[in-house]
């Protein structure tokens, strides 16, 4: 009995775990030749309601060789949450965030267009 029961609160925490939510990408910006072309990722997630941005120098179209690195920050929400993910676009036209552990959700997404919802 307290196998079982400990089984369903580990797929419980499992389940509720995941990124539920929506990436979008701002237009290639220039901050009027202040610094490199860049693009404001907005992450929102559905679970808690709070909104992270963070800047991608070069934007997608910058990293599609290497992954890039991209500090968050929580927008909206209780403003204090930071974290840091990888992110890159692959030939194919794949936006992709792997979050590094971050917001519960250590694996990679995969967007085609962007704005884009997933969940894990």
């Amino acid at each position: 009995m307290k196998f079982s029961m400990l089984l369903g609160a580990v797929s419980l925490a499992g389940y509720a775990s995941a990124f539920w939510g929506q990436m979008a990408a701002s237009d290639y910006e220039d901050d009027n030749g202040a610094t490199t072309i860049h693009q404001i990722i907005t992450l929102t997630d559905y679970n808690t309601g709070s909104i992270y941005t963070g800047l991608l120098p070069g934007g997608f179209n910058g990293c599609v060789a290497s992954h890039c690195a991209v500090t968050f920050g929580e927008a909206y929400g209780n403003g204090f949450y930071k974290f840091k993910a990888s992110m890159w676009k692959t030939n194919d036209g794949c936006h992709n965030i792997d979050f590094q552990g971050a917001l519960d959700a250590g694996h990679g997404y995969c967007c085609g267009s962007l704005p884009c919802d997933f969940s894990a």
